[in-house]
């Protein structure tokens, strides 16, 4: 596999299943490149799971002095409805330092009935990691204020984290911007995109 050498240990599989959202895995962990979202962990190469032309045609957004790269990829699967992944723009391997899976709900109590499921789950799995509940607060790119963003971060003592979201955005700034509403993100990020975004990306 490209992009790192897999640890010694046999890598646990995270399965999201959004709508039960049931979370398996064979023991708690420590490492966020134990888990895996849709068969996919941080540090693969996305070319072992989507062409070149998928990754190219994908939605970009670069991100501070352009040190990174977010693509939006659809995805056939009961679980998403996208997935997005973080890599480097001269990174020819396409290693992935962040996944996120992304699945679009008819209402925003849908959306928070999955997302107290999702922490629920996740919480029995990241037993080590420092859990910070954000609580409900206005969405930061929404400058009306309007628009409302559910989240918690489960911060690994190995570095990065993982993040389980709800937006519940108005119907103005969400067709304003072209984005999703009533939708709930799981993503993990490794300690070094995590420490760009901290210490650079948002500064």
């Amino acid at each position: 596999m490209n992009g790192y050498k897999q640890p010694i240990k046999m890598k646990k599989l995270l399965v999201i299943i959004i709508l039960s959202l049931y979370f398996i895995t064979s023991s708690k962990a420590d490492d966020i490149r134990d888990f895996q979202i849709e068969g996919i962990s941080v540090g693969d190469s996305a070319l072992d799971h989507f062409s070149k032309e998928e990754i190219n045609n994908g939605v970009k957004d670069f991100y501070k002095d352009k040190k990174f790269l977010s693509i939006t990829i659809p995805v056939n699967s009961d679980s998403y409805d996208t997935m997005d992944f973080i890599y480097k723009p001269k990174d020819k391997k396409y290693k992935i330092y962040g996944i996120r899976g992304l699945k679009i709900f008819k209402n925003i109590k849908d959306c928070k009935i999955e997302y107290e499921k999702a922490i629920k789950g996740l919480s029995e799995i990241f037993i080590n990691s420092q859990k910070v509940d954000a609580k409900e607060r206005s969405y930061a790119a929404d400058p009306t204020g309007k628009s409302k963003i559910h989240n918690v971060y489960f911060w690994l003592k190995s570095g990065g984290f993982a993040e389980v979201a709800c937006y519940d955005m108005t119907e103005e700034f969400s067709k304003q911007k072209n984005w999703e509403n009533n939708s709930l993100t799981i993503a993990i990020l490794t300690k070094e995109f995590s420490d760009f975004l901290l210490n650079e990306h948002y500064k």
